[in-house]
Formats: C-alpha cells, sequence, structure tokens
C-alpha cells in the first residue's frame, strides 16, 4: 500500500507540474511545438498507469499527509516571476519522474520503470528548450556601440543614458582591458544595465563573460579571436551570444557553433577598432541575405550617407558606431537614423 501511494502523488506531482508548463507553453508563449510535446509527455505518464486508477485512488490520503503539516507557513513556494514558475515546475517534474523510476523498478515492474526512465531524460531535454524562450531576442533596429574614446568627453554611462532615452534598440559595451580596468568597467556595466533594464532594451558586453554575468546582461559578443562561442554557451547557457564574422566560412562556422545573431562586417572602411580586417564590401552582406536567417548586425564604417545602400540590400539591424556616439546630439542622429530606416521599409 505505501508503494502504491507513492506512485499515485507522484504520477499527480508530475502531471500537474507538466500542465503548468503546457499552459505557460501554450498561453504564455504561442508555442504549438512545445504545448504539444509537453502534452504528450503527460498522456503517456498517464497511458502507463491506466488500469490501475481505482487502486492508485484508495491509497490516497491526502487529510493525514505529514508533508502538508511540515509546509504550512513555509514560503519555499514563492516565485519571483514566470522563468522562476517554470525553472520550479521542470525541477518536481524530473523528480516526480525518478521516484516513479525507482519505485516501478521496486515494485518488479523493470519494464514500465524503464519507460519512466525515457521520459525522465525526454524532461530534461525540453527543459532548454522552453528556457530559450525566455532569452532576449535579437531585435531590429539600431544596434548601438559605446566607447568613451569616440564620445565627445562624455563617459560611457552619459551616452547610454542618451542613447536609450532616444530608443536606441540593442546597447553593446565595447572596451579594452588597457583603456580601463576590470574593475572601472564593472563598475560602468552595473550602472549602464539598470538604465538598459528599465528601458527593456537588450544589454550586450563585448568579450567580457565574467562582468556580463556579474551584472546579469542579456548577452555577450565574441571577436574571430575571442573566446569560442562553443565554450562560452557552456558558462553563459542563457545568455544571447554574438559573434562578428567576415566571411562566408566564419559565418558558417558561427552558426554551426550556436551563435544567435553575427557580425556582418566591416562594410566599409573603419578605424573605430584595432587590428580591423579589410573592408567585406556590399558580397558578403548579399551572401548573409540570401544564404541565412539568423539574425545579423550590419557594421563598418557606415554612416548615414550610406545607410540606404545597407538597408536596400536587405540588413534589419544596423550599427552606426562613431556616427551615433561622436555625435553633438545623439537623440538627433538616432532619429534621423530611424527616418531614413522608416523610408527603406
Amino acid at each position: 500500500m505505501s508503494e502504491t501511494r507513492i506512485l499515485d502523488a507522484n504520477i499527480n506531482r508530475s502531471a500537474e507540474g507538466l500542465r503548468v508548463l503546457e499552459d505557460i507553453a501554450r498561453f504564455g508563449f504561442d508555442n504549438q511545438t512545445l504545448s504539444a510535446d509537453l502534452r504528450s509527455l503527460r498522456h503517456q505518464v498517464r497511458a502507463l498507469f491506466k488500469g490501475t486508477e481505482n487502486q492508485l485512488l484508495g491509497s490516497r490520503n491526502s487529510s493525514t499527509d505529514v508533508g502538508v503539516i511540515t509546509s504550512l507557513g513555509s514560503k519555499t513556494d514563492d516565485r519571483m516571476n514566470l522563468k522562476d514558475t517554470v525553472l520550479s515546475n521542470f525541477k518536481r517534474v524530473q523528480e516526480a519522474f525518478r521516484t516513479l523510476e525507482e519505485i516501478l523498478k521496486t515494485t518488479g515492474q523493470y519494464s514500465a520503470g524503464k519507460k519512466m526512465e525515457a521520459l525522465r531524460f525526454d524532461i530534461y531535454s525540453l527543459e532548454p528548450r522552453f528556457l530559450n524562450l525566455f532569452k532576449p531576442r535579437f531585435p531590429a533596429g539600431i544596434y548601438g556601440i559605446l566607447g568613451e574614446k569616440f564620445s565627445q568627453g562624455l563617459t560611457n554611462v552619459q551616452v547610454a543614458q542618451q542613447m536609450v532615452d532616444a530608443g536606441i534598440d540593442i546597447l553593446q559595451y565595447r572596451e579594452k582591458a588597457k583603456d580601463k580596468s576590470l574593475g572601472q568597467m564593472y563598475t560602468e556595466c552595473l550602472e549602464i544595465r539598470e538604465i538598459t533594464r528599465k528601458a527593456n532594451v537588450p544589454f550586450i558586453i563585448n568579450d567580457f563573460v565574467d562582468i556580463a554575468l556579474m551584472v546579469g546582461a542579456d548577452g555577450v559578443h565574441q571577436g574571430q579571436d575571442d573566446l569560442p562561442v562553443t565554450q562560452v554557451r557552456k558558462i553563459a547557457p542563457n545568455m544571447m551570444i554574438g559573434c562578428s564574422t567576415h566571411s562566408p566560412e566564419q559565418a558558417h562556422k558561427a552558426i554551426a557553433d550556436g551563435a544567435d545573431y553575427i557580425g556582418v562586417g566591416p562594410i566599409f572602411t573603419t578605424q573605430t577598432k584595432e587590428d580591423v580586417c579589410d573592408a567585406v564590401g556590399f558580397e558578403y552582406l548579399d551572401h548573409v541575405v540570401k544564404n541565412h536567417d539568423i539574425p545579423f548586425v550590419a557594421i563598418g564604417g557606415i554612416k548615414l550617407h550610406n545607410l540606404r545602400d545597407v538597408l536596400s540590400r536587405g540588413a534589419k539591424t544596423v550599427c552606426l558606431v562613431t556616427e551615433i556616439i561622436g555625435a553633438q546630439d545623439i537623440g538627433k542622429i538616432i532619429k534621423d537614423i530611424k527616418n531614413i530606416s522608416g523610408e527603406i521599409k
């Protein structure tokens, strides 16, 4: 009887958790595939115990459950946000599946236990797919990059505030260790993170994955000579990861490695980065537009006078570095860029 009671509790626990996850995928994200996969898991669990419903129900005694008494007054089921709810329910389902697996094997139902084992690994694989829904999406529009050496005497924090106020769509912090200490960069990024968070603007940090994790940035951007995307993903699995590319081969590798977006450029000659490669021109931009669906930002030497040419070739997100951060009126230049983008659309 005790084994049956354990089975009953964990069947219900797993089904309830799966239902919560299914509803969030269905109504919260309109994700038909994920919702269907979760529903299928729930039905498979119920089907595994079909014909034993009366026995399971007969073993139930909620009124004397000692676990209910110990949980009264506890806040262990408090939730900070929807993502926290998803994580909690995945954990609930995974633990319930493990208990079902062990009890089935204990009671001589080895085949059913192995089926539960397979379902447990299915739920493990569904978890990262679900968490990807919470990852910030790469937006179309203007990709801003910070760099004090081009900022007319303003600090990165001051420029970030002006860019966000003017409607920048995504913002990257790009400084080098030879110009600022890690402590200075951390402090600046912490302030910029708050500015971007309040405005719901994705915040990317160039190179420094550790600082990005510390301040809770939305993503990190890597160059060809920086850490590999595959390795960055291991330590920052829920971050948006971008990768600079300058050729079809590099684009293919970045995509295969799991980059969430790529930088395409430099389209024109640029002096904003040291040891930058030669301009790739429109040929590489055309290649990416024609052959890849991955989000990308066109970058490198783009100014107001050539912006229309870049946009007309299919770029949805563009980066104008010195044109923005070196402007006397940052708000006006961003407005001008948006007006030109609107004309092309």
